[in-house]
């Protein structure tokens, strides 16, 4: 498997987000924990969100299983491509990846998409001085049971996720079509 570079991504706002689609991933294999996909608004910025292996009072584990999102984020494949949430099958392969940078395919058994409260997290990566930072978000389902991974490679709710606070995310090329990264300019808000 290959590495891939995680950063720092300061959470800059938790904002309600009314109802929408959320989709459940479930796979073909086991997750462990300290391990989740890759999701965002933009390609050029997403945030590692946990698998569904911790305990909760309010549910059973489900370690096959990544609350991943909404229709409309992008998730990193296993090949370096993006697809668009609502573009995923079953059969399709997933990027898995851990909080040291490492990855593995994972094979998508089933969405289960259901309409839920969400939450925007809007994050900002920590840049060099040479380079002007742009905010970005994801779309997630508002219960306790979705996960962040923090900068110290915790499980961090989303529920009571606050701003200032450090998660895992990786940047990359910013202008994409139909998922293979391109050169030029892509302005994603």
């Amino acid at each position: 498997t290959e590495q891939v570079h995680l950063v720092p991504l300061t959470v800059t706002s938790v904002e309600q987000a009314g109802v929408g689609d959320r989709y459940c991933l479930d796979f073909l294999s086991h997750f462990h924990q300290g391990e989740g996909v890759l999701v965002g608004s933009s390609a050029a910025c997403m945030v590692l969100i946990h698998s569904e292996t911790i305990p909760s009072t309010f549910v059973p584990t489900r370690p096959f299983r990544v609350n991943a999102g909404s229709p409309h984020s992008y998730i990193m494949m296993a090949d370096g491509t993006t697809k668009y949430m609502a573009d995923l099958t079953s059969g399709d392969v997933v990027l898995a990846t851990s909080t040291d940078g490492s990855t593995r395919p994972v094979v998508l058994g089933r969405l289960k998409i259901e309409p839920r409260p969400m939450l925007k997290i809007v994050v900002l990566p920590t840049m060099n001085n040479e380079q002007k930072p742009n905010e970005s978000h994801v779309y997630m389902q508002q219960a306790e049971t979705v996960r962040l991974l923090s900068d110290l490679a915790e499980a961090r709710s989303i529920t009571s996720l606050e701003s200032n606070e450090v998660v895992l995310g990786w940047i990359g090329h910013g202008s994409r079509h139909l998922g293979k990264a391109i050169g030029g300019h892509v302005e994603e808000r």
